[in-house]
């Protein structure tokens, strides 16, 4: 009896790892559709992470000059070197929105 089960699960699980193939046959390419929001990360994931990780290593550079220096900088381009080695470009489409006052740092649409 425990073989029977045994062996029922064995071939259960061949067939549940078989189906998980991930190979397909389909040849239909994918659409581009232009009127999907471009900013949505399953649209243009390299363009959504290239902006987070910018948006990080800036939003890190702007706290540590408020530290070092008491107030935040005047403008993006005052970080550099000494606490970032170079502002980085937004990218395409893009800009840096950035507030001197309170030291936020956004990024938009152009």
């Amino acid at each position: 009896m425990k073989n029977g089960v045994l062996i029922a699960c064995t071939v259960a699980s061949a067939f549940l790892f078989v189906g998980c193939g991930g190979s397909s046959n389909s040849t239909t390419p994918p659409s581009n559709n232009t009127s999907a929001n471009n900013s949505s990360p399953v649209v243009q994931p390299e363009v959504y992470a290239q902006k987070k990780v910018d948006t990080a290593s800036l939003t890190q550079a702007i706290q540590q000059y408020n530290a070092a220096e008491g107030h935040y900088p005047a403008t993006l381009q005052d970080l550099a070197p000494t606490y970032i080695a170079k502002v980085p470009d937004a990218p395409p489409g893009y800009k840096f929105n950035y507030n001197s006052s309170s030291g936020t740092l956004t990024v938009v649409q152009q």
